[in-house]
């Protein structure tokens, strides 16, 4: 027998209060991750403005294609740590993370 979707196969191995808390989890992995992208699009447009960088000089400045530094500062992106830092490092500042 074929699984309708994903919840039949999840009732099938979880109760009730289980796939709640998946979901609960879910929720806020998802939220978080908005959150951090929307704070970080902020930050790099506020330092455009205040330095009156161009989108292309900063894209140069970065050594990113321009669709990556869209998806940024639109607040699309999946950044690394790595990638975090870089963005840092370039301007001026210490990424520090806060849970709350």
């Amino acid at each position: 027998m074929k699984l309708r979707n994903f919840r039949d196969h999840l009732k099938k191995r979880l109760d009730e209060a289980e796939i709640k808390e998946l979901e609960r989890q879910a929720q806020i992995e998802y939220d978080s991750l908005k959150l951090l992208q929307h704070d970080i699009a902020a930050v790099i447009v506020q330092h455009m403005e205040e330095n009156g960088l161009g989108f292309n000089e900063l894209v140069r400045r970065l050594g990113i294609s321009p669709t990556q530094m869209a998806k940024i500062t639109k607040g699309e992106a999946n950044l690394t740590f790595s990638s975090l830092a870089h963005l840092a490092g370039l301007l001026g500042k210490r990424a520090h993370l806060v849970f709350n």
